[in-house]
């Protein structure tokens, strides 16, 4: 016999736990006494019942059930993996109704957090606690006011306004504030998640690792930077003067404005960046290991194919390289997309997913290195040079650049502490992005400092320059989150729920990359070809690229109408406008790209002043093309 299933619904408002005392009251009178089952295996949404008004009743119950797999519950309900029984009588008041009681757990598990920590609670009482100590939270949040203006826990400058509005400025102020309050964190970012921690994969900087502000960012070398290394080499050898003693003093100048630049605060202009210049950073790395790989593919095709047919490679030729070389990269890249994809797979459990999926890359190395070594062990492959190692790290006497080279160090010095500056904040901006949900705060002036301080040190030791790199950075990120994939109009959306904000994955790295360094490398060179690598940097490109709003307004433009996403942004601007708006970000794009790749080293010294003169463009010279409430819609500011 047919069922009919008849449910009605009705939008109901988020409750305010500060003016409202009924939420706090329904935690306090309903948690102790609540039956909790966790883990339940039903599925079926005949068993699920969510709230009910029954006659007999002498006072209201609520009984709250975690499942065992996200069930598909309805509408907007896809992927359900917390039920809140309410039980109310039907004479009660409209206070004191099962809906009212609703509306404060259903306001309470609107945090994404919350619901991840009960969905991972060891036992009942925990589950009690997080609901007690979240309530409890609300009821204590306060929203400050200047001049009618709210100040919320985001500002960093909430406690230091005077009653006129305006923050009192000295010197070392940003430094001693953003100190202040990575103190308070120090102890937890080595020591909460240590189990989940270890099992996450990452890169970084031991330096940065134990001193540095925003604990999940990874140093490393990146395009830009090699970039202007270039420069700076191709400036000494026309002018005859020695490199490393050329780089040294150019290192230790820009760092020394860099220092200053921390010391007077000035990393506070960058919260007149917006999402766009961001993105068009982060899209023009991506572009940038893209060509790397081109380039390489290009290399490798015309020594290895093109000079076995002109007869000039000699007794190293092979046709076969090219070929292979293409196999192992793209295959590399092709492994790697499809095993981190498998989190949203329905195979195994979601634990067990979530571990492949953070493995991604590795697991792909290691299965082409393995086909690459046994497989086709008599094809010729390119390999990594090892160097002497007494040339990795050596004393730069830099105090014997001559004089006259001082100026030009200085000239060099300048647009190499905006690329810092620039791009330092940009990855950390990326990084602190409010969608990622991180508790612990910033510390962009003491970031700058840290990195200034290390980047001495690496000057003075003829060392590569490191600072915040995208897409590592972000890669880390997702490495230690928890992810929600929601349904929504058809399109599923991967959210972050949760970060573990700690320092110990970086450390964790590096120990290990010691001994692997001074005794593994000789045998990992041979193991594991250029290709390979290559095919790393082309899934970075590729990764860098997910969530990036630029990419997919790129994509808009090829895309037919009717299956355009339903983002914001789609709903509240013209799509004309949206289509300009993409068009004028891709000529910056390629502004950045003319230049960063120009033949003329002195066209790319101007490649930082370029990305910092995108900030003025978009608050002065872009408003007169587009409406202002168009351009916060499509790029709002941080």
């Amino acid at each position: 016999m047919p069922e009919l299933l008849c449910r009605t619904e009705r939008v109901e408002h988020a409750r305010n736990f500060k003016t409202e005392v009924r939420g706090l009251m329904d935690v306090d009178h309903l948690i102790e006494r609540a039956c909790i089952h966790r883990n339940m295996a039903h599925s079926h949404i005949h068993t699920i019942l969510l709230t009910a008004q029954l006659d007999g009743l002498k006072q209201s119950h609520m009984a709250l059930a975690t499942l065992e797999d996200a069930t598909n519950l309805g509408l907007e309900m896809e992927e359900a993996r917390i039920v809140v029984l309410i039980l109310s009588p039907s004479y009660e008041k409209h206070t004191k109704s099962a809906a009212e009681i609703a509306r404060t757990f259903g306001t309470l598990l609107m945090n994404d957090s919350l619901r991840q920590s009960v969905n991972d609670a060891a036992d009942d009482d925990q589950i009690r606690d997080l609901l007690t100590d979240s309530a409890k939270s609300l009821s204590q949040q306060m929203t400050i006011q200047i001049n009618g203006v709210p100040i919320t826990d985001d500002d960093d400058d909430k406690n230091y306004k005077t009653s006129s509005g305006f923050c009192p400025y000295y010197p070392f102020r940003g430094l001693i504030k953003d100190f202040q309050r990575r103190m308070a964190n120090y102890k937890s970012d080595y020591l909460d998640d240590v189990q989940k921690v270890i099992l996450g994969q990452w890169i970084g900087s031991l330096f940065f690792g134990f001193f540095g502000g925003q604990q999940l960012l990874i140093l490393s070398t990146t395009a830009p930077l090699s970039i202007y290394i270039a420069v700076i080499y191709q400036v000494a050898q026309t002018n005859g003067w020695d490199f490393f003693q050329m780089y040294a003093s150019v290192g230790i100048y820009a760092m020394g404005i860099l220092i200053l630049s921390s010391v007077l605060q000035l990393a506070s202009l960058m919260k007149f960046t917006t999402r766009s210049t961001e993105e068009i950073f982060s899209v023009f790395i991506a572009l940038a290991l893209v060509i790397k790989v081109i380039m390489a593919i290009v290399h490798v095709y015309t020594h290895g194919y093109l000079g076995c047919i002109n007869n000039v490679a000699g007794d190293v030729c092979d046709p076969a390289e090219p070929l292979l070389f293409i196999f192992l990269l793209f295959g590399t890249t092709w492994l790697s997309m499809t095993i981190i994809s498998f989190r949203s797979s329905p195979y195994l459990s979601r634990w067990k997913r979530d571990l492949v999926s953070d493995y991604a890359l590795p697991i792909a190395v290691l299965v082409f290195a393995f086909i690459s070594f046994f497989g086709f062990s008599d094809v010729r492959k390119e390999q990594f040079q090892i160097f002497p190692r007494e040339t990795d790290a050596f004393f730069v006497p830099f105090f014997y650049l001559p004089a006259e080279a001082q100026l030009p160090a200085i000239g060099l010095a300048i647009p190499l502490a905006i690329l810092f500056f620039m791009d330092q904040l940009l990855v950390t901006n990326t990084v602190d992005n409010k969608e990622n949900k991180l508790k612990k705060g910033s510390a962009h002036h003491w970031d700058i400092f840290v990195v200034a301080i290390l980047n001495i040190g690496l000057s003075i030791f003829g060392l590569p320059w490191m600072h915040g790199a995208l897409p590592s950075a972000f890669l880390h990120l997702k490495a230690l989150s928890d992810v929600e994939d929601r349904l929504h109009n058809g399109y599923i959306q991967t959210v972050i729920v949760h970060v573990r904000e700690t320092r110990l994955a970086t450390l964790i790295a590096h120990t290990i990359m010691i001994p692997i360094y001074f005794f593994l490398v000789p045998y990992i060179t041979v193991f594991i070809p250029t290709s390979i690598f290559n095919g790393v940097f082309l899934f970075m490109a590729f990764s860098s690229l997910t969530g990036n709003e630029f990419w997919e307004r790129i994509l808009l433009i090829f895309t037919e109408q009717r299956a355009y996403p339903p983002t914001h942004y789609i709903r509240r601007v013209p799509q004309r406008i949206v289509h300009q708006f993409t068009v004028i970000e891709f000529i910056q794009l390629a502004i950045l790209v003319a230049i960063g790749f120009a033949q003329y080293h002195y066209v790319e010294m101007v490649f930082p002043i370029v990305i910092a003169a995108f900030i003025p463009f978009r608050h002065f010279i872009l408003p007169l093309f587009i409406r202002k409430q168009y351009l916060e819609a499509i790029d709002g500011m941080h």
